[in-house]
């Protein structure tokens, strides 16, 4: 299996700022903060790693200090930042960059080869590139709301100054291991989806120095589609029962 990531850098030098944008921003959907639940073994089929936020109950946030001026953030659901809120007219990263006044990007490799970027600005206007197969959707122009095209169809920096970085890297994980070195600083080891899978997903301590952990927990009724199963063999069995 190759690399995966979903991984946001907000150019705000504050955990503590960033900690409570997300509260908020969370808050205003009907999440609830609460205390971080016990720890738990990871199943092989989570909705926490392969639905949508908006049929989870129980979304996490690792937020942690990056370079100097960034923070970073791995959530579960996965591309919860690339994602809108019901009825929204922007991802919820375009929300997130506007109440703090800081731009930032969020970079999402596929198996080491599928990539897509997305660059907000501090108001909040985005522009993406690069394709997958891996949104939602059987469409490769379409990624969980937003519209890639042709036009920008190889990933890269359009909005930001930071395309020099990453121009001559082949694969998805060159890309990953570039950003990480340049933008997570001290903490680039943590700036993969093993945050968020075995930290958030499991409930267990996170070990990026200076960071932070958030849940928040949907108040409402259940929206969540299946339960955690040990198998695909056992999730299929249970679809098939509904």
């Amino acid at each position: 299996m190759g690399l995966w990531v979903n991984t946001t850098y907000v150019q705000r030098d504050s955990v503590q700022e960033v900690v409570h944008a997300l509260t908020a921003l969370c808050r205003a959907e009907g999440m609830e903060r609460i205390a971080a639940p016990a720890p738990r073994d990871r199943l092989l089929v989570e909705p926490m790693q392969y639905d949508v936020a908006l049929h989870n109950d129980l979304w996490g946030f690792a937020i942690f200090p990056g370079a100097e001026g960034w923070t970073v953030i791995q959530t579960a659901p996965l591309e919860l930042l690339g994602e809108r809120a019901a009825g929204a007219s922007r991802m919820r990263l375009a929300e997130l960059c506007a109440s703090l006044s800081a731009p930032a990007f969020q970079l999402n490799v596929y198996d080491s080869t599928e990539r897509v970027i997305v660059e907000v600005s501090a108001t909040g206007e985005v522009l993406i590139s690069g394709f997958t197969m891996q949104g939602g959707s059987s469409e490769p122009f379409a990624w969980h709301g937003e519209r890639l095209s042709e036009e920008t169809f190889e990933a890269g920096f359009r909005l930001h100054a930071f395309q020099d970085l990453i121009a001559d890297a082949a694969l998805g994980d060159e890309l990953a291991e570039r950003i990480a070195r340049k933008f997570g600083g001290a903490n680039a080891p943590f700036c993969d989806n093993g945050v968020s899978v075995d930290t958030l997903i499991s409930h267990r301590p996170l070990e990026a120095a200076g960071g932070e952990v958030l849940y928040v927990r949907w108040r409402g009724e259940s929206r969540q589609r299946y339960p955690a199963a040990a198998s695909w063999d056992e999730h299929r069995a249970r679809q098939e029962s509904v």
